[in-house]
């Protein structure tokens, strides 16, 4: 089992060069490599190794970055992966983005550039966990509305915990304000304390924001 905020990438690219350069700066930003030359050799691993990043040139031979993006959808695989991209390939990589990449980098790329990657990485992290956090506290909340409410109205109940369901699955605006309001009412009935109220406020506002 790997260290707790020991980070892996895997590093896609058939220019020998381009691999050590990008493995040589992950390494110095903390993160363990493994590199390939082909989208293929990373699948036949895939199930081996918790990836937390992939980055990959789009063009390769077999398969490309694009079909490595649809091959991770089909396997239900949600990394984050950046494409490296030439200049030709720039609207390449903006279909890439809108089909789910995380990122990406053209070609030639610095230093600095993939060190920003790596920030955004952990950045998306820490939101991750603390969304994860705050499911579950909606879950616990969820659970105490139901069990408090067991001898009331299952259909007050069950228009209390809606917004809750809705800011667990959207950042829609809309949506997480509507929630907003719904925590003020259950703050308003007892149901939960000013304390309470303040941080799940605090944790939907940052998650839009």
């Amino acid at each position: 089992m790997k260290e707790m905020d020991r980070l892996r990438a895997a590093v896609i690219d058939d220019d020998a060069g381009i691999l050590d350069l990008i493995e040589q700066i992950l390494r110095e930003e903390g993160l363990d490599t493994n590199r390939y030359q082909q989208v293929e050799e990373l699948l036949d691993q895939l199930e081996g190794y918790d990836f937390d990043l992939i980055i990959s040139d789009l063009m390769l031979p077999g398969m490309s970055g694009l079909d490595l993006l649809d091959e991770l959808a089909a396997r239900r695989k949600e990394i984050p992966v950046v494409i490296i991209t030439g200049y030709a390939s720039l609207d390449s990589a903006i279909e890439a983005v809108n089909r789910g990449a995380f990122s990406y980098i053209k070609k030639p790329f610095t230093i600095e550039e993939i060190r920003f990657i790596i920030t955004r990485l952990r950045q998306r992290r820490e939101h991750v966990k603390e969304m994860n956090a705050l499911k579950d506290q909606v879950r616990m909340l969820t659970e105490k509305l139901v069990k408090e409410g067991q001898a009331g109205s299952q259909g007050a109940i069950a228009a209390t915990i809606q917004p809750f369901s809705l800011f667990q699955e959207s950042t829609d605006v809309n949506k997480a304000l509507s929630a907003i309001e719904y925590l003020g009412r259950l703050k308003s009935g007892g149901i939960i304390s000013e304390k309470e109220f303040g941080e799940y406020k605090g944790r939907i506002l940052k998650r839009i924001v």
